[in-house]
Order: structure tokens, then C-alpha cells, then sequence
């Protein structure tokens, strides 16, 4: 099929293309002149790249049969409550969407939508954002629905859970933890670790985003979420392993505000619609991270 998508340049759009290329569909990509192509020669050709000057001329000869919104600005602890950045985030995803007449449309949103959780959430738990971010993320989401019903397209909007990979960040948790035991630093900072989080392997994530493609008879909201929680202590313990690490960590730091102890997704009604995602175990993509960081080059942003 032929899908259009913003954010390829991130980590998250990054997977995604990746997997849509595997399976064989077109892509246009969506790029800024600035931004650094992270692709290999071979995946860089098979994409087709345009400015969003460009998109507006290009969309009605492409006729994409998807869009796929992964872009976003300002997902650092900096940028989340910076108004200013997270309304520039609305405004383009107004332009995206006004771009063309999208027969499918798939938007990321997060997990932030729900504010402060202490357990496991599905679609229908209150919305209580508590950043610039969230709010941002949830006024997206209603215009995809309001855009979706004027152009009679299928909307669906996918509330992300914690996701990791290769070419995360390094100011991200868990590439900054194998970071540390690999550069064998000695000891490192924690809060007591008792937080309950979930974490979706990228490519596990990026072949739920694909198996969505196509699949227009399903509209709505849909969380993202691994159903596997670990306690970030037990995490922690888990890379030293995996490192051979002797670094120790000292629970001395005190939990933020409205730290939330559980983020879990309940994810049953996506794979209802669209089937089972998570085939990839924490130690294992841990294992594929550890063997990226030790060669890697530059990371992406989280996109």
C-alpha cells in the first residue's frame, strides 16, 4: 500500500518505516532540509523524501492510501510544558491532515494523556493530562476525529506506552542505564525503583503500527502497551547482568511529583481488532540494545 509518513527521522517514525519497507509498501516521507537521515543507502533509496512545502504539490499524484503522523516536537523533559513548542505541534498536525484526503488515517499519542496512573488503564480511564504535552496530544486527537468525519475517513489513534530500541536517545532510561554499566562507571543515582513500568520492544511496536494499515473497518482509540511490567529496581539489576556490570545503584533520589507507579496499558482491544503484537522478551531486546550501544554512531530523537 501507499503510506505517508511524517516523523521517519525519529526513533519512533524510524521503526516504523523500517517495517513498512519490509513488508513491501511505498513510502513518502515527510523530512525537514535539517534533518539527518538515519537510514541505510539501500532503505534511503527505496523512500521517497519531501519537504512539507513539497507534500501539498506531491500527495495527489502519490494518492497514499495511509497516513501515519509520527511526527511531534518537544518530547524532552524540557519541551513537554513548553506551550509554545506543543501548540507548533497542533498547528502542524492541522496541516498535515488538511493536506490531503486521507482514506486511512493512524496518529501516535501517549501514554501522558492519562495523567497520573497507579495501574493498569484502558480506553475508557479518565483523561488528566498534566503537561503542555498531553494536552497538546489530546487536542490532536480531536482533530483527527473531527477531520476524519468531514472526509469520511477511518481515524485510529494509538495511546504509546513506554517503547525502547535501538537508536533511542541516550537521555532516555534505558539506554542511559547501559550506557553507564557499559562504560563502567561505578555507581549511579536511582529512586527506590518500586515503579511498575511496561516496555514494548521497537520493532514490536512498529509491526503493531503496520498491522493496522489497510484495516479500515475499526475506528477509535487504542492503547499500546507491553503486558509484561517490571519494577524499575528489577530492571536495573537486569541490565548489570546483561552488561556483566559492577556498577551500584543508590536509591537516593526522591520520586517526582505525580510520579506515577504503574504505567501499563491494557492493549486487549487493539489486538482484538488488529492481533497480538509483543513476540520480543525484555531480555532479549535488551540484548539487542546492549549490542547496538557498543557500535553505535548517533542516536535519534524521540519522536
Amino acid at each position: 500500500m501507499k503510506i505517508f509518513l511524517t516523523g521517519a527521522t525519529g526513533f519512533l517514525g524510524y521503526h516504523i518505516a523500517l517495517q513498512c519497507l519490509s513488508e513491501g509498501h511505498q513510502l513518502l516521507c515527510l523530512h525537514r532540509p535539517s534533518s539527518i537521515h538515519p537510514f541505510t543507502p539501500t532503505d534511503d533509496q527505496a523512500i521517497t523524501w519531501v519537504t512539507e512545502d513539497e507534500a501539498g504539490r506531491l500527495l495527489p499524484d502519490f494518492k497514499p492510501d495511509v497516513l501515519i503522523h509520527a511526527a511531534w516536537g518537544g518530547v524532552s523533559a524540557q519541551g513537554r510544558n513548553d506551550a509554545a513548542i506543543q501548540q507548533t505541534n497542533i498547528a502542524f498536525t492541522q496541516r498535515i491532515l488538511e493536506s490531503y484526503a486521507f482514506p486511512q488515517i493512524i496518529m501516535l499519542g501517549s501514554q501522558d494523556e492519562y495523567g497520573y496512573i497507579d495501574q493498569m488503564v484502558d480506553e475508557s480511564h479518565p483523561l488528566r493530562p498534566l503537561s503542555e504535552y498531553a494536552k497538546a496530544k489530546i487536542a490532536c486527537c480531536r482533530l483527527l476525529e473531527e477531520r476524519a468525519r468531514i472526509t469520511n475517513a477511518c481515524w485510529q489513534w494509538v495511546r504509546i506506552f513506554s517503547i525502547y530500541g535501538e537508536q533511542q536517545a541516550d537521555n532516555w532510561l534505558i539506554p542511559s542505564v547501559i550506557l553507564k554499566c557499559l562504560r563502567g562507571e561505578a555507581e549511579m543515582a536511582t529512586t527506590p525503583g518500586e515503579q511498575q513500568y511496561s516496555y514494548l520492544y521497537s520493532q514490536d511496536f512498529a509491526r503493531a503500527i503496520t498491522s493496522m494499515v489497510g484495516k479500515t473497518g475499526e475506528c477509535g482509540i487504542f492503547n499500546l502497551s507491553s503486558a509484561h511490567p517490571i519494577t524499575l529496581i528489577r530492571l536495573f539489576r537486569l541490565i548489570k547482568e546483561l552488561t556483566q556490570s559492577s556498577i551500584t545503584f543508590l536509591p537516593t533520589l526522591p520520586y517526582r511529583e505525580n510520579q506515577s507507579m504503574v504505567i501499563l496499558g491494557n492493549s486487549d482491544k487493539f489486538v482484538n481488532t488488529f492481533g497480538a503484537f509483543e513476540r520480543t522478551s525484555l531480555t532479549d531486546g535488551l540484548k539487542r540494545v546492549i549490542r547496538h550501544l557498543q557500535t553505535q554512531t548517533s542516536p535519534l530523537t524521540q519522536l
